[in-house]
């Protein structure tokens, strides 16, 4: 790991992976959801997102943060 990774920094999101299938939601129900995989190039932080609904490639790159 980099001595930079340690310094607080805004995520660069690359490798973005953005899925749609079907998920269980926590109340038990099935539903057709979102599921987005992205890395930061600076950290190497790997994020794993489930949105319960389906949304545009938009607005999931968007929401990663």
């Amino acid at each position: 790991m980099r001595l930079s990774a340690l310094i607080p920094h805004r995520h660069r999101w690359q490798d973005i992976i953005i899925e749609r299938k079907g998920a269980m939601a926590p109340n038990g129900r099935q539903y057709f959801s979102t599921y987005i995989f992205a890395r930061c190039s600076g950290c190497g932080e790997i994020i794993h997102r489930v949105y319960y609904r389906d949304i545009t490639d938009q607005q999931a790159r968007r929401w990663l943060g």
